[in-house]
């Protein structure tokens, strides 16, 4: 959106970082924050701080049980990047660093780990 900062790397990917959305809130300008749809069916939200037109979270309407928030909006310390996942979108003359794994859709082990964190949701009600 017009003024704000980036959230693309310059490989063209988006660094996301995901939580439980039971563990995630917003606890200091919540009513800056509004959702925008790509398609008025679809499930994704783009949450934006209509402040500065930043793209903050990426969430969902179904049943996702995690929320994704853009690494770049992080101050400090972000929280390390562990895997590069849906690779095959990336554009053709993108190259990928090899500082971490990249896998073209989403590897066994990453779906596993949303699972067990969805079985973990299950058991703290």
């Amino acid at each position: 959106m017009p003024g704000a900062s980036p959230v693309q790397g310059p490989d063209g990917g988006t660094e996301f970082v995901l939580y439980r959305k039971d563990r995630a809130r917003c606890t200091k300008g919540s009513q800056l924050l509004k959702r925008h749809k790509l398609r008025e069916k679809s499930a994704t939200n783009r949450v934006v701080a209509t402040c500065c037109n930043a793209a903050m979270v990426l969430d969902f309407d179904d049943s996702k049980h995690w929320v994704s928030m853009y690494r770049a909006r992080f101050q400090g310390d972000a929280p390390p990047l562990e895997v590069r996942v849906c690779t095959k979108f990336k554009p053709e003359s993108s190259v990928l660093p090899d500082d971490v794994p990249s896998h073209s859709m989403y590897p066994f082990k990453f779906v596993t780990k949303l699972i067990a964190a969805r079985i973990a949701m299950l058991f703290q009600r």
